[in-house]
């Protein structure tokens, strides 16, 4: 028996201590005291506050669950003041993206106006008009120009060839100016003025019903070649608007008077 108790008091002897549970009260313990409370222990202990970096990211996590979710008053207040600002933010970027485009098809409006106004022709601006064809004082406009290719003006030394209204100071030219008369002017009295008072020609009657004979609109070419002695080889080539043709070879005599001035004394037929 007496074996039996010293095994029982070698056994509590060697088994550790079973851990106590905390006081009811564990903070009332005395200062002088050692705080024998288990760690494990501190967990349930409402008035201790552990300082480690987990328990501080558990506060924090904590914490803004229960910003979103407490139960506080002001919470829907605060929610629907951010989704009024969200919105009132929503309808800035709208409003901003909308005055955008706006500008953008401004712009691209007046660029496409610009560029039709350039492409479309004015019908209000005034046209540039033909050059006008100029006509010699008392020429018939009624006459078509002699085509280029028939009758070509040209004048050398001793040939002048054309149908212009020639002039009054060479022998030629005042040849041009009787045939122009007779054909553009159709006016016996300026064909008479370029004839000396006795020259060798049809009176002016005859001259009168000799060009009412020739239908208006005829075109003449005339060609002129110098022949000795003031003398001239005369040949008048003559379109009708009926598509006649005749041709005339006339010798002139030209004589230049006291002023200067160049007359025809002389109009024969050749062979005459």
């Amino acid at each position: 028996m007496g074996d039996a108790v010293i095994e029982q008091e070698d056994l509590t002897a060697q088994r550790p201590a079973m851990p106590a549970l905390p006081p009811t009260n564990p903070g009332r313990h005395r200062a002088d005291e050692p705080d024998t409370t288990p760690a494990w222990a501190q967990w349930l202990d409402e008035d201790h506050t552990p300082d480690s970096e987990a328990t501080t990211r558990i506060r924090r996590v904590t914490s803004a669950e229960a910003d979103l979710l407490s139960d506080d008053p002001m919470a829907p207040l605060v929610l629907a003041a951010r989704e009024r600002a969200a919105q009132t933010r929503r309808r800035r970027e709208v409003r901003e993206r909308s005055a955008l485009a706006a500008i953008v098809v401004a712009v691209l409006a007046v660029i496409a106006l610009i560029v039709w106004v350039k492409v479309t022709p004015d019908d209000s601006a005034p046209q540039a008009l033909p050059a006008p064809t100029l006509v010699p004082a008392g020429a018939n406009p009624s006459q078509p120009a002699a085509p280029g290719a028939w009758c070509q003006a040209a004048e050398s030394a001793d040939r002048v060839s054309g149908s212009s209204s020639g002039n009054l100071n060479t022998a030629p030219g005042v040849i041009l100016h009787l045939e122009y008369a007779w054909y553009v002017l159709r006016d016996a009295t300026v064909v008479r003025s370029l004839l000396t008072p006795d020259a060798k020609a049809a009176p002016e009657q005859a001259t009168r019903d000799a060009i009412s004979a020739v239908p208006a609109g005829t075109q003449h070419c005339v060609t002129i070649s110098r022949l000795p002695a003031d003398h001239w080889d005369v040949n008048i080539d003559e379109r009708r608007p009926d598509g006649t043709k005749n041709s005339w070879q006339q010798t002139f005599t030209t004589t230049t008077g006291g002023d200067g001035r160049v007359l025809i004394s002389s109009i024969i037929a050749s062979g005459g």
